[in-house]
């Protein structure tokens, strides 16, 4: 015969009341219990906390109890002592996460279980090994298959919710009625000094539009030490940021939740996962692709698109590139110097592209390799073996793209795979912002850069038939100067940089005014 005490009677109300208790859960996941003739938590409160069983697959009883031993009476059952006092507190082991709270981890797990791109069902299914006794799919997902580098987020969900967000209009419409609240009195721009140069580019724009709008602005990397650590922080690239070495003093918890993370990448990359967990932590999200803010809004994160509008300058060049065997295969028209307004007719270059390989860049090259011989061309395309840095042995691969194409008559854009998003830094700062034709496949839609105006899209089956035009008519001809003259019409326009700045002014008051 059981013998309820006074406090076994208590806790087994306070279970029952709370309905958190999971019987499906607990008798399947701990099947000797079926046999015992107790009810499943009556048999939790007397025998199964002490045996380290859970009374669902969110709380730990093991660990709970070494955490709050000190205050936990000694008759009192751990998940009983949680519902009274600790309910607010999603608990869960910390995971591959140690340098974090359970209250910021928390915050993360609420956002991240209603976060449009990952499916429970799909984490299950493509994590066959795993065992998920004890720990949701969720759960391990955020501490574990992040870190891990696991596959995390469903194709499925990210399909059709960017099928939703591309049929939405996307022009751009400044919004003057909005006036700037309070705002920090200085602000930080960080990027990590051994990551991509890429990365570098957009934290000087940032840095510069900042400053252009009145802030007191600094770039700064890992190496800034945290007795200089500013107002607001603003971390570029969050995957590299805080993966490669020698930020880790920045990952604190009350530098983080006050901060604003730059989301470069594209969510069907293993690099957007990496950032996703610092995302999910941060006070706002500023993403370069207009198409991702959605998804980051519905889990209540602060938002901004931020497509900074590319300035027409000269490319430089260092002395040492002049020597590099890159620059010494470029025709001697090309070699002799460059400029963005050089008119598409006396450019020397036919047609140049530059990529990281993937099996659809490969595809395209090598069918459509033939047709490229026949002209002079210029195309780059590496594995990746790690950032592309402004130092080392590649680093004229951060200057150099844009020389070429202020010397190009059409530069290309073919996807690295089947997820079409706006390539802003190869279409917009690289090719239509050195004067050449952009020539792309089907890209997700911008606000404001269009087909057809801008830029031309087309198939990569058929893009020999549209550069052939281009290249070798005076309709071609014709359409080339029309495209880029209505590219450098958007580059000139002062009051359209003025409201972008004013945008982004707006958007820094109201995550300042929203922080503690």
């Amino acid at each position: 015969m059981t013998t309820l005490t006074s406090w076994n009677t208590k806790d087994i109300r306070t279970i029952l009341e709370s309905g958190q208790f999971n019987t499906e859960f607990y008798t399947s996941t701990y099947p000797e219990t079926q046999t015992t003739g107790l009810d499943p938590i009556i048999h939790y409160v007397l025998f199964g906390c002490r045996e380290k069983k859970n009374p669902n697959e969110f709380f730990n009883t093991e660990i709970y109890k070494n955490l709050f031993h000190a205050v936990i009476k000694k008759e009192e059952n751990p998940f009983a002592h949680y519902l009274r006092n600790n309910e607010s507190t999603h608990f869960f082991e910390k995971g591959l996460l140690q340098n974090y709270s359970h209250d910021m981890l928390t915050k993360c797990y609420t956002k991240f279980k209603e976060y449009s791109f990952f499916s429970p069902d799909y984490y299950r299914t493509v994590n066959p090994t795993l065992k998920f006794s004890g720990i949701s799919p969720t759960r391990h997902a955020l501490l574990y298959g992040i870190g891990e580098g696991r596959d995390i987020l469903c194709p499925y969900n990210m399909a059709q919710y960017f099928g939703r967000e591309c049929k939405k209009p996307t022009a751009y419409k400044p919004d003057t009625t909005r006036t700037v609240g309070q705002l920090p009195q200085t602000v930080g721009v960080f990027y990590h000094s051994a990551g991509n140069s890429f990365i570098h580019e957009l934290a000087e724009l940032l840095q510069d539009y900042l400053s252009q709008a009145g802030l007191t602005a600094h770039l700064m990397t890992e190496k800034t030490p945290l007795s200089d650590k500013p107002d607001l922080c603003i971390f570029c690239a969050p995957h590299e940021f805080f993966f490669l070495e020698g930020s880790e003093h920045w990952k604190q918890d009350h530098i983080l939740e006050q901060a604003i993370m730059f989301n470069t990448e594209q969510p069907q990359t293993l690099w957007f996962t990496r950032g996703l967990i610092y995302c999910l932590m941060s006070a706002g999200v500023i993403d370069i692709c207009v198409q991702n803010l959605q998804a980051f809004a519905d889990i209540g994160l602060n938002v901004f698109h931020f497509d900074p509008i590319p300035k027409v300058q000269k490319a430089r060049l260092k002395p040492a590139d002049k020597t590099h065997p890159f620059f010494r295969v470029l025709p001697d028209a090309a070699q002799s110097g460059s400029t963005p307004l050089k008119p598409i007719a006396e450019r020397a270059i036919d047609v140049s592209f530059f990529g990281n390989s993937s099996a659809n860049r490969e595809k395209f090259f090598a069918r459509q390799a033939a047709f490229f011989s026949d002209y002079t061309c210029f195309l780059y395309y590496r594995k990746t073996d790690g950032p592309l840095t402004t130092e080392g042995q590649y680093d004229i691969l951060a200057r150099l793209p844009r020389y070429v194409a202020e010397n190009s008559k059409i530069f290309l854009n073919v996807h690295r795979d089947d997820n079409h998003f706006f390539e802003w830094h190869r279409i917009a700062r690289q090719g239509m912002a050195s004067g050449a034709v952009v020539v792309t496949e089907e890209c997700f839609p911008h606000p404001l850069y269009k087909n057809g105006e801008h830029y031309l899209v087309e198939s990569g089956r058929h893009m020999p038939n549209l550069i052939e035009w281009l290249l070798n008519t005076p309709d071609g001809e014709k359409e080339s100067r029309r495209i880029q003259k209505n590219a450098f019409r958007i580059f000139a326009n002062t009051s359209l940089r003025q409201t972008k700045n004013h945008d982004l002014l707006c958007y820094i008051s109201s995550v300042w005014s929203a922080t503690p």
